[in-house]
């Protein structure tokens, strides 16, 4: 700076906080600083307030100012910081690291800590790989902060050779964070030799990643030089870093939803969807304090796909304890109570996170009741509406009373559905109940009108006095009644002893296609008598026949005979109230539509989101779902449907808001777009990118004078000083 130049409020550090400090007496100050202006003045406060915020930083040990500023930068929240700095003992800080990632932790209890270990290592990498020069400061780059915050990425491409273009790296991520989009770029530019800076499309620009004279004749030019250079996809990323996101290099504006999106991951900590995660996660950690986590053969799984009316697929899941003491029951008076909660992951098979439920059950038990269930095994049954694929399933049953955790792990796949027949596995089950038709649709286990309760045991012991009680379900494509009338399907159950030569049994049955329903399934059952069988091992194999085409399908089952201690042919089976709301308000197919976007399927997952939506308008989440995808199908007329009647709201993100704008402009609503994004900004907090959709919706309606007013707001709001000279 050249002498005599003079910023207001401008001073070194530590003449502020010897200002700032209690020492000073208040009229040396005033004395020193009565020639100021009132902004110069405002810049002391501010400065004054940093330096008290920073003296509290600097009360704490290197080892805890360390772990605040490095160890957890990226993924604390603001509250969580200033409850740490605030703290006043070295224990207490202590205490709050350990909860800390406690309440992070997948299995909270358990003796290792994934989400740490996870965490670390990017720490890790990312020192040892970005740093610049000796200093392991790698964490602290651009791509350090994204690769801490986000993972590795799926694909990585380089381009560091060209000449007439900056280095440049392209991260390509898939569904890492429920609020960011299912697939993105993350882009950095070699501003300086190994010096790599995360791109902004709307700040930079693609002049900015031009090093020859073509960068001088503006936006188009340039994306036309890395057309010519590195090639069509490239060219639409420096644009967007949205795939599917509409975009022309002719005219090389740049996208708004991708600086919305790069804010959000600069501040994902403090994402609402991040910081609800965290507080559920806190509330049951609250009131299951010293959580004991027993290990995985405690918890029995049974998961079963199955076909409702409508031909959706739906898997049902009963969790079991092994042994009826694990339950523990509490008594008021002359009634007893339980409590439990069940949490449920949906991953896909990389461990990427779907979606997650979270259900607590707590109950009165009458004395009458309580002594029918008395030293049953206790189980929750529930269902996931999963589209076809591989997931992984992480399972967390919880006594609440007892602050005893149950956990186990599941790989499942859910069949595509196929042109011929489809069987099931077999599951024996104790019991079969009829149900009213108005819970048929919504209950666990339960098809045909009728309700099964399942053994958990693939392998079941039975006493020569108890029968095999078996069922399956048979999918088939949909015909219509006339085309099903007379058709029938052969089924055949043959059983006996492995390798016992002579010993197989078998039961030959036909199944009318006429009962199966509207969507294609048929629920079938079958009951075995066991008591002209000698104990041992035996196994059942049931072949579906289909006498018009010859096709054939199997499935099977192993059960064992026993003298004595048979498996518990009695259970005490819950599920969640709330199933049919759960339906009806359309939440489980938005989940299923997030399962279809997590497979790659967006039209699919779009349908979901439309039922969802048509249910429930006030679902804001599918409402947002679906005008992205609207919007990335450039189907404009549609997005600014969805929000003609109920505008946007607080919980609407910004993406979507800018998307609805867009549309409302494209098809020659400006003024409706202007109104939206005033509404948006009067009920959400300030936003840099709507603020600039605003300005540019301004220039066009002719009032430059506000256009000026709202670039200028926006710009301050996204630019990063310390990387924007």
């Amino acid at each position: 700076m050249p002498a005599g130049d003079f910023i207001p409020g401008a001073m070194l550090y530590s003449e502020a906080e010897m200002l700032c400090s209690e020492s000073v007496p208040v009229q040396l100050v005033s004395s020193r600083f009565c020639h100021l202006s009132a902004l110069t003045v405002f810049s002391l406060v501010l400065v004054c307030s940093l330096a008290f915020a920073d003296k509290k930083v600097d009360g704490l040990s290197k080892g805890d100012r360390e772990w605040l500023e490095k160890d957890v930068l990226y993924i604390i929240t603001s509250d969580e910081k200033k409850a740490f700095v605030e703290l006043k003992t070295s224990e207490e800080r202590e205490k709050f690291i350990e909860r800390f990632w406690e309440i992070r932790n997948p299995t909270p209890g358990a003796p290792a800590n994934t989400y740490k270990e996870e965490h670390y290592r990017r720490l890790e990498y990312a020192s040892q790989y970005f740093s610049k020069g000796r200093q392991r400061d790698g964490w602290a780059t651009d791509r350090g902060r994204i690769y801490i915050t986000l993972g590795p990425p799926q694909q990585r491409a380089n381009y560091v050779t060209q000449s007439e273009v900056r280095g440049m790296e392209i991260w390509f991520y898939s569904n890492s964070h429920p609020a960011l989009p299912p697939f993105f770029y993350v882009v950095f530019y070699e501003k300086d030799f190994g010096d790599f800076r995360l791109y902004s499309p709307y700040m930079d620009g693609p002049q900015k990643l031009v090093t020859s004279y073509r960068a001088e004749n503006g936006r188009v030019a340039a994306v036309k030089e890395i057309d010519r250079i590195l090639g069509r996809e490239v060219a639409r990323t420096t644009l967007s870093l949205i795939p599917g996101e509409p975009v022309s290099l002719n005219d090389a504006v740049s996208s708004l939803q991708s600086d919305v999106m790069l804010g959000t991951i600069k501040n994902l900590a403090n994402h609402p969807l991040t910081v609800d995660a965290l507080n559920l996660r806190r509330e049951l950690s609250e009131n299951v304090s010293h959580r004991v986590v027993m290990p995985g053969e405690s918890l029995k799984v049974l998961t079963l796909p199955l076909r409702d009316a409508q031909g959706d697929i739906k898997l049902h899941y009963v969790l079991r304890l092994s042994h009826p003491g694990d339950m523990g029951v509490a008594q008021s008076q002359d009634r007893y109570y339980y409590s439990v909660e069940v949490s449920i992951r949906v991953l896909t098979p990389a461990g990427k996170l779907i979606f997650e439920q979270a259900r607590k059950v707590s109950r009165y038990v009458e004395a009458d009741e309580m002594e029918r269930v008395k030293g049953k095994p206790f189980g929750y049954e529930g269902w996931l509406p999963l589209a076809p694929g591989k997931y992984r399933l992480e399972f967390i049953m919880t006594n609440l009373l007892m602050k005893t955790a149950f956990t186990a792990e599941r790989e499942v796949l859910i069949p595509e559905l196929s042109d011929g027949l489809t069987v099931t596995d077999v599951v024996a089950f104790s019991q079969a109940t009829a149900v009213p038709s108005s819970q048929a649709a919504v209950l666990p286990f339960t098809s045909g009108g009728v309700a099964f309760t399942p053994f958990v045991d693939r392998e079941l012991d039975l006493l020569p006095s108890q029968d095999l009680k078996l069922f399956y379900q048979i999918w088939a494509p949909t015909t219509s009644p006339q085309d099903s009338a007379g058709r029938k399907l052969q089924v055949n159950y043959a059983y006996g002893q492995p390798g016992a030569t002579g010993s197989a049994k078998i039961i030959r049955e036909e199944v009318q296609r006429e009962q199966f329903d509207p969507g294609g399934s048929l629920i079938n059952g079958k009951k075995i008598s066991t008591a002209d069988l000698a104990p041992g091992n035996y196994r059942v194999a049931i072949t579906i026949t289909d006498p018009d085409n010859g096709e054939k399908r199997f499935s099977n089952f192993s059960f064992r005979v026993v003298a004595e201690q048979p498996s518990a042919s009695e259970f005490w089976d819950i599920y969640a109230e709330g199933l049919g709301d759960y339906v009806s308000g359309g939440q489980s197919d938005y989940e299923r539509g997030l399962t279809y976007l997590a497979a790659g399927s967006a039209p699919k997952a779009a349908e979901w989101f439309r039922r969802a939506v048509q249910k429930n308008p006030s679902n804001e989440k599918a409402r947002s779902r679906l005008a992205d995808f609207y919007f990335s199908q450039r189907d404009f007329a549609k997005v600014a449907e969805l929000y003609s009647h109920a505008g946007v709201t607080s919980d609407t993100a910004d993406e979507t808001v800018l998307n609805v704008a867009e549309s409302l402009d494209k098809t020659g609503n400006t003024r409706k777009a202007v109104d939206l994004v005033e509404s948006a900004l009067a009920i959400k907090p300030a936003s840099g990118p709507l603020y600039l959709a605003l300005a540019s919706y301004y220039q066009r309606l002719g009032n430059p004078g506000k256009a000026e007013e709202f670039e200028r707001r926006g710009r301050s709001m996204i630019a990063a000083p310390e990387q924007r000279p």
